[in-house]
């Protein structure tokens, strides 16, 4: 058992019950494959004096070559070029000294042995070494309450302990106060409350209650230290819509994840989320039918309508083919075949497209890392009754708009390495056309979320994904009437949901009575000719540092902030006519407002667009 990143020594000895003859060889794996993924580093055969080196007596049976592999692979293959190969039934030892144990925590952890003889495909041997990664020490809690409420409406609150790379601290024992907070008011306790014994990291605190109206918080007290919750607006109307948290976006060991499905939901619970999805890819040779069908079985058995929802999806790519996109789809129900990207019939977006519409409305398109240039998306192929929303930020970086034009978190592509170039920022590799801006401009009607492709089964994942890309992963809202798949589909077709790199900032955004999502035809609302009113409001658990709206792909107003809550209004006076756009389809002119948010610590949020639109 090691700890996550802290240096260790590992040694693996094991014998073959066959021959290896020359120019056969055996790889030590600590990275890479399908199903393991992980942010391990330091191997290296060349010094001892250097972390990661790994001593091996496969010399004593014959010459050798070292193979080093940096990269999205971490391993060393030893290429046997001795003329007698080694004979059968030897032992060997691999030495590993001093090499840093991954950040994340994961049980029988693999570290493969791979051996390839001529004429014959690699294969693992099936008495590969594993360990259990364990978490560290507590650094911090996590206190996760609902965003919106009811005055003397009874909340669930749960509190996570982590260690500093957001791994859960299994068994920890203590005892924490827990106060409630009001702008300009003293904190109130509430009481004190203990873990139980042989917790997994989380206490849960049941029917609490507000009794007055108001921006809320939690806090918690542990050893002179204080964690305070997310912002909880507390309302006296119950008609308004409640604001749920979701995370839509991530993969298991059905395709090329770490997790299975099961720890995988599980998890998406933990992290105190209100629905979540799986995703897994569409190929054959990754995720089969049973795969798919067992799936569909978890899903159901981890729905709990009003606690936590959950749909089914995958991950539709004809990976690599310029302009088709990664794409994910959901479907509101089980009647709806898997359109796989491998079948002729189905691999390219045009045929995906024209055989997904006897399906609708009972299924949606959400277009994945649109302008990262493996995997691009060309927007000419598109069907807004059956794509209504992108995925404007995931572990692959913020896919709004061009690094040229400002983007702090442009799209990226995943790099490892060695010594001083481990965890390297890859190279911006954006395709120019392909960005979400792009997609608007031509009239495509597009709501936001934000996910992960995150393939360790966790949520949150730290500051880091520890897989792809460089980013960590996003999160997702939608507003919706109740917490049931029913609610959340109707909001998310009608795009009344945002995203966020993370943080769970409540965000409302209105044009007169119309809400983030909608378009508004102008022959219903004529007054908006010449005057629009637009407002917004942000509770952020972080600082807020400034707010663009955005018109037409413009930043038409800024607003530089350092608090964490703004409401504020602007007015638009200019006449409608003269800065619409023209649709790129259709005799359409259109205009559409949205806001672009940053906050602390390089973090962003971005509210779904409304339309204004004269046919």
């Amino acid at each position: 058992m090691e700890k996550v990143r802290n240096l260790t020594n590992i040694f693996i000895s094991f014998s073959l019950n066959q021959r290896l003859p020359r120019n056969s060889s055996l790889t030590l794996r600590i990275r890479g494959g399908r199903n393991n993924k992980n942010d391990w580093y330091y191997l290296q055969p060349y010094d001892p004096n250097l972390n990661g080196f790994i001593k091996t007596n496969l010399a004593n049976y014959t010459p050798v070559l070292p193979i080093l592999i940096t990269g999205k692979d971490l391993l060393i293959k030893y290429l046997i070029i001795g003329e007698r190969g080694i004979d059968a039934n030897q032992i060997f030892a691999f030495d590993i000294y001093e090499t840093l144990v991954q950040s994340i925590v994961e049980d029988n952890k693999n570290i493969e042995i791979i051996i390839e003889t001529p004429n014959n495909n690699p294969a693992i041997f099936h008495q590969n070494a594993t360990i259990n990664i364990l978490h560290q020490e507590k650094d911090h809690f996590t206190v996760i309450c609902p965003s919106t409420v009811n005055i003397k409406e009874n909340i669930d609150v749960l509190v996570r302990v982590e260690d500093k790379f957001y791994n859960l601290v299994k068994d920890f024992l203590g005892k924490i106060e827990v106060f409630e907070l009001e702008d300009q008011k003293k904190p109130r306790s509430i009481g004190i409350y203990e873990f139980d014994k042989d917790n997994e990291g989380i206490l849960k605190i049941n029917n609490h209650k507000f009794e007055t109206p108001g921006i809320k918080y939690l806090e918690i007290e542990h050893n002179a230290s204080r964690f305070r919750s997310n912002p909880i607006m507390c309302r006296t109307d119950s008609t308004h819509k409640r604001l749920y948290w979701g995370y839509i976006h991530g993969h298991t060991n059905k395709s090329d994840g770490v997790r299975d499905p099961k720890d995988y939901y599980t998890n998406l619970l933990n992290a105190g989320l209100d629905f979540g999805t799986s995703t897994e890819h569409d190929h054959i040779w990754e995720t089969k039918d049973e795969d798919f069908n067992e799936i569909r079985h978890i899903v159901d058995e981890f729905l709990q309508v009003g606690h936590f929802v959950t749909f089914f999806g995958y991950e539709w790519g004809y990976w690599y083919t310029p302009g088709y996109g990664d794409i994910c789809i959901y479907h509101r129900d089980d009647s709806i075949p898997i359109l796989r990207s491998d079948t002729n019939k189905y691999n390219s977006t045009k045929k995906l497209i024209k055989n997904l519409q006897s399906y609708k409305p009972k299924v949606l398109m959400i277009g994945h890392h649109t302008a990262l240039r493996p995997g691009y998306r060309d927007w000419s192929h598109f069907d807004n009754t059956l794509e209504k929303l992108t995925e404007i930020y995931s572990t692959w970086g913020n896919q709004e708009y061009s690094y040229r034009a400002g983007n702090p978190l442009p799209p990226r592509y995943k790099f490892f390495g060695y010594g001083k170039y481990a965890k390297k920022r890859g190279p911006v590799l954006e395709k120019k056309g392909s960005f979400v801006q792009d997609a608007l401009l031509r009239g495509h009607k597009l709501g936001f979320t934000a996910g992960g492709d995150d393939h360790f089964g966790i949520y949150p994942s730290g500051a880091l994904d520890p897989d792809n890309g460089i980013y960590p992963s996003g999160i997702m809202a939608v507003w919706a009437e109740e917490l049931t798949r029913e609610s959340l589909w109707n909001s998310l077709t009608n795009r009344h949901c945002y995203g966020t790199t993370g943080p769970r900032a409540v965000i409302e955004f209105s044009i007169d009575d119309y809400f983030m999502g909608d378009i508004i035809n102008l022959k219903d609302n004529l007054k908006l000719v010449n005057e629009r009113i637009i407002k917004f409001k942000v509770i952020s658990p972080v600082d807020l540092q400034k707010i663009e709206l955005i018109r037409n792909n413009s930043v038409f107003k800024e607003k530089i902030i350092n608090s964490e809550k703004i409401e504020i209004s602007y007015q638009d006076n200019e006449n409608f006519g003269e800065v619409a756009l023209s649709h790129i389809d259709t005799n359409e002119k259109f205009v559409f407002y949205y806001i672009r948010i940053f906050l602390k610590n390089n973090n962003m949020a971005w509210s779904s667009p409304i339309w204004i639109i004269s046919d």
